[in-house]
């Protein structure tokens, strides 16, 4: 007989293969502020989980990711930060025959100080309205170009 042991700290659904590196993405219905995120939601990348928030930036989706704030009114610093640019639509010749192929809607980088990541944003649709469900594929890093401060420059024109 097998004995299993749970722990309430444990977050099972998320540490599976099939939620890793995944998250959802839900458009806020209630917004009080123009400043408030147009877009909420959770993931988990590398086995942490983050709360999403974005905002629609001209025709870009901006996201920032952030630890979970739990009971706390304020959001904790973010971890990630990036934008999002819309997917061109795909038609193709026989695209009924094709079946139904799974193409993101949204897609691009988020950048911390330690990763960087694609993110592809698909929608699905729920029970009562559409939402996003994304992917993060960990990329390298792109190189941040070091600027000389202000002083530096001031003594290099004289």
């Amino acid at each position: 007989m097998r004995e299993s042991v749970s722990c309430g700290l444990r977050l099972a659904a998320m540490s599976n293969e099939r939620t890793r590196d995944r998250g959802n993405l839900f458009e806020t219905l209630q917004k009080q502020k123009p400043s408030q995120p147009a877009f909420h939601g959770d993931c988990t990348i590398d086995g942490t989980a983050y709360e999403i928030r974005g905002w629609r930036r001209e025709d870009r989706l901006a996201l920032s990711f952030a630890p979970p704030r739990g009971d706390k009114n304020t959001f904790p610093p973010e971890v990630f930060r990036g934008a999002l640019d819309p997917m061109p639509v795909k038609r193709g010749r026989g695209a009924k025959d094709a079946g139904p192929e799974l193409t993101p809607v949204w897609s691009g980088d988020i950048v911390s100080q330690d990763a960087a990541y694609t993110v592809r944003a698909f929608e699905k649709q729920g029970k009562t309205s559409t939402y996003l469900t994304l992917t993060f594929e960990r990329i390298e890093k792109p190189a941040q170009i070091e600027r000389p401060s202000s002083w530096e420059t001031s003594e290099l024109d004289d």
